[in-house]
C-alpha cells in the first residue's frame, strides 16, 4: 500500500515534467509563441465532450417525460 501510494506521490509531483515537447509546452503556456492554438485545441475538446453529453442529458429528460405522462404504456 505504502508503494502505491508513493507512486502516487511521485507521478502527481512530476506531471510538469510529462510534457511531450517545448512546442506542446509552449502551446499551453498563456502567453506563448502557440497559444492560440493551445486554446483552439481546448475549447475543441471541450466542445466534443459537451455536444454527446447534452445529446444524452436531453433524451434521458425526453424518456423521463413520457414515462411520467404515460407509466403503463410500456409492454
Amino acid at each position: 500500500m505504502k508503494v502505491m501510494i508513493s507512486i502516487l506521490v511521485f507521478l502527481l509531483a512530476s506531471v510538469s515534467a510529462l510534457m511531450a515537447c517545448p512546442a506542446c509546452k509552449d502551446s499551453y503556456t498563456k502567453g506563448g509563441q502557440n497559444a492560440a492554438v493551445g486554446d483552439a485545441y481546448s475549447l475543441s475538446v471541450m466542445v466534443m465532450l459537451a455536444v454527446p453529453i447534452t445529446i444524452l442529458t436531453i433524451a434521458i429528460v425526453m424518456i423521463a417525460r413520457r414515462l411520467r405522462q404515460h407509466p403503463n404504456s410500456i409492454a
